[in-house]
């Protein structure tokens, strides 16, 4: 069990959260104080001030990433997209597989030396000295596999495409080289897919075996094609069939689903059509007030689709946020920015770390922007936390110390050794 090591910037407060044989060396994050808990206490509270006791981890260095991203709501509902854009996790829409390849005994040293900078990451060199090589010599596949990475990973998509092809050419049945086979598959297909061949990467994935990655892109491509190729939502045998195909799904911000890569390909297709003069999603289609426009089928899409997301995380609800902001659906973005900002602050205002007298002056900005809240003033919240993304203490994942008013208390420490000290 790992034990947190705290300490003042200004004085000499140092405190230790974790197990000490049957026991915990708990910290209280609203009056800081460090009493002792048996190990089989469920949910200690501080037997000073009444909060919930840490005992395994403190909580409040998570409070400036919160405070972040509350503000990039706050932002987002105002009509500025750019401080929730950049927080948004970039989840890839088809996987692949770069695992550099090894060299073989038989490789000349400039051959090597190429594939080793493959290995190290220093892709621009590792490109200009593998096409210098194949451009004197015929390579192996694997060589044409290495400069595929390389290309791919400097901006290059044809010479990467060009390069899976030449490998996969030189690969023969049986040869034991199936792995690297479905590899470039996954690379040439997710590659052909990127420029509009969809026919071409729909035989690559085909042909990429059973593995996760494969799954995903077979399944990913279905839903394109359908976002592509008609209008509203894909129908529910394709998002069935999908979901199916790609097989267990995770919450975890950065992964991918069908329902965040269905949001995102209708958010872009809504996008391009407004950008390319059809007929545009009113920002009032979705109102409910006499006088508002028609809904559009994109406005309807968007919103059926909201529906189909698999969870119920900050990041999914931000995803959706974002592309009604980006599509000027001002109903929408009332809707979901005034949900998500609640869903956001409330745990906030409650983290012990602001209980007590140390960090009032954080707590109270806190309140005023949650009062703004609850009254749909956005731009109100938003200037009651201005104050607090200037602190320096936070910034630093630190917060106020109780005990000489001058520092800050943070983390310094992180021990594995249950004895350490």
């Amino acid at each position: 069990m790992s034990r947190w090591h705290l300490s003042c910037d200004a004085c000499e407060e140092t405190a230790w959260i974790g197990r000490e044989g049957n026991r915990i060396q708990a910290w209280c994050e609203a009056c800081q104080s460090s009493p002792v808990v048996e190990a089989a206490s469920n949910a200690p509270m501080c037997p000073r001030c009444g909060a919930p006791l840490a005992v395994a981890s403190p909580r409040f260095p998570e409070l400036w990433g919160e405070l972040q991203n509350l503000s990039a709501v706050l932002g987002a509902w105002t009509g500025d997209a750019a401080p929730l854009a950049a927080i948004l996790p970039e989840r890839p829409r088809f996987l692949t597989d770069r695992t550099p390849p090894e060299p073989r005994p038989d490789d000349p040293p400039a051959v090597r030396e190429a594939l080793a900078l493959v290995a190290s990451g220093a892709f621009a060199r590792a490109r200009a000295s593998l096409a210098a090589i194949l451009a004197s010599e015929p390579g192996g596949a694997h060589v044409w596999r290495a400069l595929a990475i390389a290309a791919e990973r400097t901006g290059t998509p044809a010479l990467a495409e060009v390069a899976c092809g030449r490998a996969l050419a030189l690969l023969r049945p049986g040869d034991g080289s199936e792995r690297m086979a479905q590899s470039l598959r996954l690379e040439r297909g997710a590659l052909r897919a990127s420029r509009g061949d969809r026919a071409g990467a729909r035989e690559d994935f085909a042909a990429a075996g059973d593995e996760r990655e494969a799954r995903w892109n077979r399944a990913a491509l279905a839903v394109l094609d359908s976002v592509v190729t008609s209008d509203g939502v894909p129908p529910a045998s394709v998002i069935a069939g999908a979901r199916a195909e790609a097989g267990e799904t995770s919450p975890y911000w950065s992964e991918p689903t069908i329902g965040r890569l269905l949001f995102a390909l209708l958010v872009e297709r809504a996008t391009s059509r407004q950008t390319s003069g059809a007929p545009e999603i009113s920002a009032r289609s979705s109102g409910s007030g006499k006088g508002d426009a028609p809904e559009s089928a994109d406005a309807r899409a968007l919103r059926a689709a909201e529906g189909l997301l698999e969870f119920d995380t900050f990041w999914d609800r931000a995803l959706v946020l974002h592309g009604y902001v980006a599509l000027g659906l001002e109903a929408d973005v009332r809707r979901t920015a005034g949900t998500l900002a609640r869903q956001v602050v409330d745990p906030i205002a409650t983290e012990p770390c602001l209980r007590g007298p140390a960090a009032g002056a954080i707590a109270e900005g806190i309140a005023r922007a949650r009062e703004a809240i609850a009254a749909a003033d956005p731009a109100r919240a938003l200037g009651a936390l201005a104050p607090l993304l200037e602190r320096a203490d936070l910034r630093h994942f630190r917060i106020p110390c109780a005990h000489c008013g001058r520092g800050s208390i943070g983390v310094d420490e992180v021990a594995e050794d249950e004895g350490a000290e």
